[in-house]
């Protein structure tokens, strides 16, 4: 009979949750919206949700089970994007509701923009996984707060560099790709700083209602949990 515990059974929510964010974000990244004066892309406010979840997968199955989530999100854009690219591919039928024309504006992603897109996540995940175990260990697993806004801080420089610079320079005049990226690291350390409280909140809810102890700074954690 397949049965999970407590710990398997959050960490499958919490990857779940994790790919669903990742790649609604990554589907209407190529929406820009204009509000205050500020242009950012609409993947930008959800991205955020990702940034929580990865905080608390961290906190409670190390850097083994980050980073076995991170492999999965990037195996999922993968697919994702090669769904959608041979649902481009498809011949159009006569009469179709959605032309083919308006199917293309909304999901024809570049791969100039996937590949952006791809590699900041990688590799913001990687230095976000690792910088938020080396605070844990400095900080001997004292202030949540700390490697929390701390791991998305450092981590978010490489990502929204890299994702803004990779897909619009070229596209855009390099002070219009600045602008973008710089105002698109402010609200997400916004939005971080305002997540802040649920890190807290869900550190409260799995340790003491669900008795699920974080890993110790120093161990690897578990990989994905297995089922038993």
């Amino acid at each position: 009979m397949f049965q999970l515990d407590a710990k398997q059974r959050l960490y499958f929510v919490l990857a779940a949750i994790f790919l669903t964010s990742l790649l609604v974000a990554d589907i209407v990244a190529g929406k820009f919206f204009h509000v205050f004066g500020i242009t950012m892309s609409t993947g930008t406010v959800v991205f955020p949700i990702a940034f929580l979840l990865t905080d608390i997968v961290n906190e409670y199955y190390g850097r083994r089970g980050a980073r076995f989530l991170t492999l999965i999100g990037m195996a999922m854009l993968v697919f994702g994007f090669a769904i959608i690219l041979l649902a481009r591919k498809l011949p159009v039928a006569v009469g179709s509701p959605v032309p083919q024309e308006a199917f293309d504006a909304v999901f024809g992603l570049s791969a100039r923009l996937f590949g952006a897109s791809l590699t900041a996540y990688l590799i913001g995940q990687y230095v976000d996984i690792h910088t938020f175990h080396l605070t844990k260990r400095i900080t001997q697993s004292r202030h949540l707060w700390l490697r929390a806004l701390g791991s998305t801080a450092v981590s978010q420089v490489v990502d929204t560099t890299a994702v803004n610079f990779g897909a619009l320079l070229g596209a855009m005049p390099f002070a219009q790709v600045a602008e973008i990226a710089a105002f698109s690291y402010v609200y997400k350390m916004i939005v971080a700083a305002a997540l802040t409280p649920l890190c807290y909140l869900a550190h409260d809810v799995i340790t003491r209602r669900y008795g699920i102890d974080p890993a110790p700074a120093e161990d690897e954690g578990d990989a994905a949990p297995a089922a038993a």
